[in-house]
């Protein structure tokens, strides 16, 4: 069940998260399909799916789509044409075993902060002998621990979640039965730090505040994500991982 401080912040975050560039970055979206190797027979699980950006994307390519999310209010915006959608957390039981070709999971892990392993399992325990799932994540631009530090403290200020590196992504999935693990980088170069923190549904003080760690940082920091200034907005390079993992 999720808990109220959770239906808040997801119930502001709906309002305004079709409007994030990173939602519906074409580049990020064919990279997880690229990864996913989909095919028209077969059944995918969307998980976290939001307003529905993935599964609109993926059910194109494929039989079927089933879209979860335990957000009311993520659900009721999207659009849902051809696809099957049912609120619920991935982590409890509710499909049969073996049931899907694949599994998708962007930008979902990292807001799991307990039990990440069962929700894992469960994706494991759903997909059929052979099939994959494919987890696409933020993560920090650097493998410096500095920057994962400041990347991991400036999300802090956002909101409660974990910092994920490809080598963590491999160990959770690894742990959790999956083999074959493989990562495929997409990089997204001149990132507006102005359209996210403003439609992140953050407080201004909150979002001034993330706003100032980015135009105050060190300059390794600032080298890492290749900062800079254009018409009084601060760009940056944002390190996504899409990992893919058999069963």
């Amino acid at each position: 069940m999720m808990r109220n401080e959770d239906q808040h912040f997801w119930h502001i975050r709906s309002d305004c998260y079709d409007k994030l560039f990173w939602v519906k970055d074409k580049g990020y979206l064919e990279t997880i399909v690229e990864c996913a190797d989909l095919k028209k027979h077969q059944l995918v699980l969307d998980v976290g799916t939001g307003t529905g950006v993935v599964a609109n994307v993926v059910k194109k390519h494929v039989g079927h789509v089933v879209a979860i999310d335990i957000s009311d209010p993520m659900l009721t915006k999207g659009s849902w044409s051809g696809i099957s959608v049912v609120k619920w957390d991935i982590g409890d039981y509710l499909f049969a075993q073996g049931l899907f070709d694949r599994v998708i999971a962007r930008m979902v892990f990292h807001h799991i902060l307990d039990n990440l392993d069962r929700a894992i399992l469960r994706c494991f325990d759903v997909l059929k002998e052979k099939g994959k799932i494919i987890v696409a994540e933020g993560i920090p631009p650097s493998d410096d621990e500095e920057v994962i530090d400041w990347y991991s403290q400036m999300f802090k200020l956002k909101e409660k979640r974990r910092t994920f590196t490809p080598s963590l992504l491999k160990f959770y999935l690894e742990k959790n039965g999956f083999k074959n693990i493989k990562t495929k980088i997409h990089i997204m170069d001149n990132f507006s730090v102005k359209n996210w923190l403003e439609n992140s549904g953050l407080s201004k003080k909150k979002r001034a505040k993330i706003y100032e760690m980015h135009v105050n940082a060190d300059q390794k920091i600032k080298d890492a994500y290749q900062m800079h200034m254009v018409d009084g907005d601060c760009l940056i390079r944002t390190v996504n991982a899409v990992i893919t993992g058999q069963k």
